[in-house]
């Protein structure tokens, strides 16, 4: 296998130099990229003539010993970890201006580089139950994190010094990932084990970052995304607590109709020489004291109703229920494909293979049920398998997205034509998030405007003929 020289950027921003050994120039890319490395320079060296001399080791006893020509003395430089050498070769220093340094041989033969970029999940038992974060939330800590990997402090350091300034529900969950990536760590698989902190799309969009070298756009796309969801679901939280107190508030109403009534025939029976204001009064209390676990209960039950359908075992329901829902549904199912073409985007641009890019892209969706038909799509794909081809399989982009692609694979820009797409998706989604969040308006106000009509007809009902009632008694 041939050896290649490179030039990388680690994730603090400093240049690594080293060499490697590979199948080819894609499998030394993709090996520098899954090691967390954003590549400047990637080439192949010289042939063996002119720059390498082989020597003979256990692991190749056939081979001819070559006194290896006299080398430059050079410093040795770091290598990513993710970039496995073969122990049959050494590397001497190039005679050109910037010498390559001498490779460490491992005791073991190497297989050649590690091709995985996408990290298995945890465990699901391996989690830690704390509060439910809020996409409020989120939207500052993201936006935080993101000006800190821009800036190119260190990621440990600034996870640190950020858990001093968030609520204490995400202080514990930052400092564990501070202490992971100080080791080498990985800070998407930290935020997986907290996941009533960060939904599974957030550590998605995390991982693809981590894969791919791009921290701090995820970060703030992270960020911008849950600004917008903040938005729209307060909008909706507003609607649910009215159709709550509305539900809540009837018996309360009905008490106080019946003590009404019940005054009325107190009065009936004293011939009217009861003081009115205090007659009612008494008879509205004790009505509403009598209704009172009636009205309790109503409401703790509707209140536990709420709690339980936003619970974590219901996620996936609630999804599949906002998908089918109108207007709302349209608007999940854009955002979904924005996530998506923007991370396959950004993926694509580290010289992964199009299996590799459509598996990272997809953790970035955030609908449940979208995620899980296009991991179906993703598991049926192969290193042979071409982007275009897999998204018009899963049929949740127009054809057109899919022909952009197809022409990107043909021309060799495939991150233009997914940056294209991407555009094209924003576009949608921006459109049909701003008419989710007018017509959700007049939606839920039509939905509460007939709940009231409906408990004001029967209480007027209850009324006339409690009224009804106290006439014929009297006539």
């Amino acid at each position: 296998m041939p050896f290649y020289q490179y030039s990388v950027r680690n994730n603090q921003g400093q240049t690594v130099l080293g060499t490697l050994q590979a199948d080819n120039v894609d499998a030394a890319r993709s090996a520098l990229v899954s090691g967390g490395y954003a590549v400047d320079k990637l080439e192949e060296l010289a042939s063996s003539n002119s720059f390498l001399r082989h020597k003979p080791t256990p692991a190749a006893p056939a081979a001819k010993a070559v006194t290896p020509a006299p080398a430059p003395k050079v410093q040795p430089v770091k290598r990513p970890a993710a970039a496995k050498a073969v122990p049959t070769q050494t590397v001497a220093a190039q005679p050109a201006a910037r010498p390559v340094a001498p490779q460490r041989r491992p005791e073991t033969p190497s297989p050649g580089p590690h091709l995985n970029a996408i990290p298995d999940p945890a465990p699901q038992k391996d989690f830690y139950k704390t509060k439910y974060g809020n996409d409020k939330d989120l939207f500052f800590l993201f936006s935080q994190l993101g000006s800190y990997f821009r800036s190119g402090i260190n990621p440990a350091q600034g996870l640190t010094d950020l858990s001093r300034r968030v609520p204490a529900r995400y202080q514990d969950s930052l400092k564990h990932a501070a202490s992971v990536v100080s080791e080498g760590g990985r800070m998407s698989t930290v935020l997986e084990k907290y996941p009533y902190l960060y939904p599974p799309d957030v550590v998605g969009t995390v991982r693809a970052g981590e894969a791919a070298g791009f921290m701090p756009d995820a970060m703030e796309e992270v960020a911008s995304k849950m600004e917008i969801s903040h938005r729209l679901k307060r909008r909706l939280k507003y609607f649910n607590i009215m159709f709550i107190l509305t539900i809540a508030s009837a018996p309360m109403v009905l008490g106080t109709i019946q003590g009404g009534l019940k005054s009325m025939e107190l009065q009936d029976q004293a011939g009217g020489n009861l003081p009115a204001v205090q007659t009612v009064g008494k008879s509205i209390g004790v009505s509403l004291f009598h209704d009172l676990p009636v009205t309790l209960l109503i409401f703790g039950a509707l209140w536990a109703l709420y709690a339980w359908f936003n619970s974590m075992p219901m996620r996936r329901f609630r999804h599949v229920l906002v998908i089918r829902t109108p207007v709302i549904g349209g608007r999940a199912m854009a955002e979904s494909m924005a996530r998506l073409t923007w991370a396959m985007g950004m993926v694509s641009k580290a010289g992964l293979s199009p299996q590799q890019t459509f598996q990272l892209a997809l953790q970035a969706v955030p609908n449940q049920f979208v995620r899980e038909r296009l991991r179906a799509e993703g598991e049926k794909m192969t290193e042979s398998d071409k982007l275009s081809s897999a998204l018009r399989r899963s049929a949740l982009l127009p054809v057109e997205y899919g022909n952009i692609v197809e022409t990107g694979e043909v021309t060799g820009d495939v991150p233009r034509a997914l940056d294209n797409v991407a555009k094209a998706t924003d576009a949608d989604f921006q459109g049909r998030n701003a008419t989710a969040i007018q017509s959700s308006g007049w939606i839920f106000s039509l939905i509460l405007a007939v709940l009231v009509l409906v408990l004001c007809a029967w209480l007027l009902r209850t009324w006339y003929d409690g009224i009804f009632r106290v006439i014929k008694t009297d006539g």
